[in-house]
């Protein structure tokens, strides 16, 4: 259950990521959506990299999935602070 928490977290990332790049207009609406998800991924990443994995999951794609998501949403908010450096106007 885990494993489907981070993959549909690593998702949602890409979502935004997706959206900004197609449409980076929008992107005012849910800059703030996308900031406490990611806030949210980053404790749940966090969280899952210091956990061990369940008794049928394989550890090592537990890591890797736990790291990318904490990789996605760290950079995802250097990425929201950047938008908000240089174009505070979405705010």
């Amino acid at each position: 259950m885990r494993r489907v928490i981070l993959i549909l977290l690593i998702l949602m990332q890409v979502m935004f990521f997706i959206n900004y790049i197609i449409n980076d207009g929008v992107i005012f609406f849910n800059i703030y959506v996308w900031a406490l998800l990611s806030l949210i991924s980053l404790t749940a990443g966090w969280k899952a990299t210091n956990s061990e994995p369940n008794l049928y999951e394989n550890s090592n794609i537990h890591l890797a999935l736990s790291i990318t998501l904490l990789l996605m949403s760290v950079m995802s908010l250097i990425f929201i602070l950047l938008i908000i450096i240089t174009r505070p106007y979405f705010l």
